[in-house]
């Protein structure tokens, strides 16, 4: 490949995170050759519009001065371990003092940075002029359009570029900003520019086909320009089809992939991905996978997140999952023609120090727990009506939270309908025995000569009492539910799964106790909606 890109995606609004993926040289060892970085359109002074958006001692100033000297350190270090450096971009974001200034003329009605305003995109012309005349060891840009995050970004403002809402004036505004892209970005300054296909909608950029090509045909194609793609059709769940927009058009591309899940624990426990990235996962209709296309002509590279994706936690101490999943896809990309099966068994061997029986145990360790993911955190009897086409189990489980009837409402619903609460209840029973299997496996491999043996064992132990909880806590929800349908409860087995449910979350708590062990899942939100937790003590009021 001829990019192989890593990007550590830092929490928003946090501290970034402390990774070996932050060091060029660990990248190279992994196979890495290029590394992508965040926000360097924030840094730009505007000096040339005769502007004082930073004041010397004010501070905007302190800020947009420490802010530059960290860009510049990361610059330094990737360029001096032989990398290319990429900035990832929300598109749009200006400082507020710049839109105060320029209101009258970039904002549209409702008080947005507007694509159609002429004075938007000359003020990106100053921005994108400042970047590379300023930073010229910089080799390109990766454009998002749909969020801007602006966090870490105090004294800035932004929306999105593109209005969704009549399909065919966005894809007039995607080509319109594709254009302007193309010729400041990869004609005028001959840098690279990824452009994003990212969202999560089914009908559009991303994963619709002829949405694409509507946009993507009619832009002539360029040797700096990509177009950059989830290997997935939405965001990165299972249950959902390959994206079939790869391979698809006439304009190069990069293929996303996402290391630490940020919907199935981040690394909190045993969490292998790549045998389904590489090889395609069996469960779908049609499997496909990064050997099916590694070879046509159009895919020039992939794009790793080794760490990052999501919001708050679990947070890990340790980044064993996430490596394993970061070097075997750097080592695929970086040489095809070897298996996941055959790069997995290195790491195992060079990383882990595994006897040839023990690599086989640990292997068998991580397809079961990819197994155990897809029966605990899926719900086979929903999402197979979803059609592979829509965000899959009413994304109960992400991040650091385990969701309710807020986030299950209309999976119950059909479950309902279909008469399989029971089925859905029973594969999340088949999803912890399996855990439970992970966990003896991983104590009958002799991790002596590894650092981290003890973190993996522990990670096991971790799934096991979580997907405990899960699994009480779904056969609480369903007696509520079918309450709430029909009047009618077993109050005494409500009652006894109250007392499981209690004494499985004590079990897991202790948990904190090991300095090593990652922290754990909240149950009473997911974000502002009623977690777990709520929704059973609501039923409980209900039903005692």
């Amino acid at each position: 490949m001829k990019y192989i890109m890593s990007m550590v995606h830092h929490n928003p609004g946090e501290a970034p995170f402390e990774s070996i993926f932050n060091d060029a040289e660990n990248l190279s060892a992994y196979g890495y050759n290029a590394q992508v970085f965040k926000h360097i359109n924030t840094v730009i002074t505007f000096d040339k519009l005769g502007l004082d958006l930073f004041p010397k001692g004010s501070e905007d100033r302190k800020w947009l001065d420490s802010f530059t000297q960290s860009l510049v350190g990361e610059m330094k270090q990737a360029k001096a371990a032989g990398k290319e450096v990429y900035y990832h971009i929300d598109l749009f974001v200006l400082p507020k003092k710049l839109v105060e200034a320029y209101k009258g003329e970039i904002l549209d009605e409702n008080g947005k940075i507007s694509l159609e305003k002429e004075m938007t995109l000359e003020l990106h012309r100053v921005l994108i002029d400042e970047v590379f005349s300023r930073f010229p060891e910089i080799d390109g840009f990766i454009i998002r359009v749909g969020e801007t995050y602006l966090h870490d970004t105090p004294y800035h403002i932004g929306n999105g570029a593109v209005i969704y809402g009549d399909k065919e004036k966005e894809k007039a505004q995607f080509i319109r900003l594709i254009e302007f892209l193309k010729e400041e970005v990869s004609i005028k300054w001959g840098k690279k520019l990824f452009f994003r296909t990212w969202d999560c909608f089914p009908d559009r950029f991303h994963a619709d086909l002829n949405y694409y090509l509507d946009i993507t045909d009619k832009i002539e194609p360029h040797e700096n320009l990509y177009f950059s793609i989830k290997y997935v059709a939405l965001d990165f769940w299972r249950r959902v089809k390959w994206n079939e927009c790869l391979c698809k058009g006439k304009h190069k591309q990069i293929i996303e992939v996402q290391c630490q899940r940020e919907y199935e624990g981040k690394g909190a426990y045993p969490m292998y991905v790549m045998s389904d990235v590489i090889n395609g996962d069996k469960y779908l209709k049609k499997v496909v996978g990064l050997k099916d296309v590694i070879d046509n002509p159009l895919i020039d590279g992939i794009y790793a997140w080794p760490r990052g994706g999501g919001w708050l936690g679990p947070r890990i101490k340790n980044e064993f999952w996430c490596r394993l999943n970061t070097y075997v896809l750097g080592k695929y990309a970086e040489n095809p023609s070897r298996t996941e099966e055959e790069i997995f068994s290195e790491f195992c061997r060079e990383d882990l120090k595994l006897s040839k029986k023990d690599t086989e145990l640990f292997r068998e360790m991580c397809l079961t727990a990819n197994e155990a993911i897809l029966r605990s955190r899926y719900i086979e009897e929903y999402d197979k009506t979803l059609n592979e086409s829509f965000m899959p189990s009413g994304n109960w489980m992400r991040d650091e939270c385990l969701g309710g009837m807020d986030q299950l409402g209309e999976a119950f619903e059909v479950l309902y309908e279909n008469n399989s609460i029971d089925a859905a209840v029973k594969e999340k029973e088949y999803g912890l025995s399996l855990w439970k299997k992970v966990k003896e496996i991983s104590e009958k491999i002799d991790f002596s000569n590894s650092l981290d043996g003890e973190f993996i064992k522990i990670t096991a132990e971790y799934a096991v009492k979580l997907f405990t909880i899960t699994v009480i806590g779904w056969k609480l929800m369903a007696e509520g539910f079918i309450y709430t349908k029909t009047g009618k409860a077993d109050k005494k087995l409500f009652e006894e799964l109250l007392m499981e449910f209690d004494r499985a979350v004590e079990e897991y708590r202790k948990l904190s106790e090991n300095p090593i062990c990652p922290s754990l899942y909240g149950l009473e939100f997911l974000f502002d909606q009623k977690g777990m937790l709520t929704t059973i003590n609501n039923y409980k009021n209900d039903i005692l």
